[in-house]
């Protein structure tokens, strides 16, 4: 972190990394979300606006091709910038309210600690500036009104949930099943939970419109899609389920990590990277899947520590570095090169 008599815009150090996130790509521009899910943090939060990118403000070294970033772009109703954490392999920048917020996090993620940043806009939107800082042509950028939402050409509040599940029932619509599962989501008539549960698990696009719908009832379907272990489905059911804090799913995540069966290679491999988000069972799950007497069991567990992204992680790989397996040794070598480090294991 740089004192403040060394920060500096990030277009005067770093004009190769705006030409390369910042500029739009050969198929145009991303089309923008609403304010109110851009602001909403803790999702989408890897979404930037690309003329902010070129405004901001870098308050530290480049450390891991990563560095901290502030955005006078958006200001909160305190005063506060936005804060940013840019990495070209998120790929993007994990967006925070305030610096505070964002030291909050990185603090927990050192420490160990379980926190999860605030989803949903807090009391109200922030304020968004056109023209950089300084500029006299600068000013808070009007919102626009919401675009009025349609599904196939039609305002999706003219639908009817009727209408919407008989195209749902129609095998020959099935080309645009997931439209209408989308549309029956967001109209909010629970009359769709019941015709969307029975379509699972063949149908992955219910997953969204029921956790509009009725998240409560998601639960037990998405175990059911751990135990299928569908590719999609598994990894899609591991996610949710992580930011429910489910913790049913962590010992079916480890069955998985443990199925060195051939056929089963092709999703768990990757699969223990799910155990970090189930904070603390998750963790001690990991460090207890270090100890498996198969070799490749304990690198997958290892490349799971490797995305707790704790300091605390490294702790529990370093006795590692001496496993008979040369395999193990050479991806913990790996993980502690990436890993935070404690600062007493650093002093010494």
């Amino acid at each position: 972190m740089w004192g403040v008599d060394e920060v500096k815009w990030l277009r005067t150090s770093h004009r190769d990394w705006i030409d390369a996130f910042a500029k739009p790509t050969i198929y145009g521009p991303e089309p923008e979300v609403s304010d109110v899910e851009y602001f909403a943090y803790g999702q989408l939060v890897e979404q930037f606006r690309g003329k902010h990118f070129n405004e901001t403000l870098q308050i530290s070294e480049v450390g891991d091709a990563a560095l901290y970033l502030l955005n006078p772009q958006v200001i909160s109703k305190d005063g506060e910038w936005e804060a940013w954490f840019f990495a070209n392999w998120i790929p993007g920048a994990h967006r925070y309210r305030s610096f505070a917020e964002m030291i909050e996090a990185e603090f927990s993620q050192f420490a160990g600690l379980d926190w999860k940043q605030p989803i949903g806009v807090q009391e109200s939107l922030p304020d968004e500036y056109i023209g950089a800082p300084g500029s006299v042509k600068r000013q808070v950028k009007k919102r626009k009104k919401p675009r009025q939402e349609k599904l196939f050409g039609k305002p999706l509040n003219e639908w009817s949930v009727d209408e919407l599940l008989e195209m749902l029932e129609r095998e020959d619509f099935n080309i645009i099943h997931g439209e209408v599962i989308m549309g029956l989501g967001k109209l909010g008539d629970r009359r769709a939970v019941q015709p969307l549960l029975d379509i699972l698990p063949e149908n992955l696009s219910a997953i969204a419109a029921l956790k509009l719908l009725a998240p409560e009832l998601l639960t037990e379907p998405l175990l059911e899609l751990l135990r299928r272990r569908s590719f999609l489905g598994f990894h899609q059911a591991a996610m949710l389920l992580s930011e429910m804090e489910e913790m049913k799913a962590v010992p079916l995540i480890v069955e998985a990590v443990k199925d060195l069966r051939p056929r089963e290679a092709h999703l768990n491999e990757c699969v223990a990277q799910h155990l970090a988000a189930f904070g603390s069972d998750g963790f001690d799950a990991l460090v207890e899947l270090l100890q498996h007497k198969q070799a490749a069991v304990r690198c997958r567990a290892v490349n799971g520590m490797i995305h707790t992204n704790k300091a605390r992680a490294a702790d529990a790989l370093r006795p590692m570095l001496d496993d008979p397996d040369s395999r193990v040794r050479e991806i913990v070598k790996i993980a502690l090169a990436i890993l935070p480090v404690n600062p007493s294991k650093q002093s010494k």
